[in-house]
């Protein structure tokens, strides 16, 4: 249990640094690509290493 939640707060810290880095780096159109791409990463590491 404390391996998943240990987990979860570093998939969190690391969604909201790259939030951040994405939104002063990049335009736009690649911000929402990125965005994207970043949400599926998370979903998969959430659903290979979660259940």
């Amino acid at each position: 249990m404390t391996l998943g939640i240990s987990l979860y707060i570093f998939v969190f810290i690391a969604a909201v640094v790259a939030l951040i880095v994405v939104k002063k780096v990049t335009s736009c159109l690649f911000k929402t690509a990125a965005l994207l791409a970043i949400i599926a990463i998370l979903a998969i590491i959430y659903f290979t290493y979660m259940h």
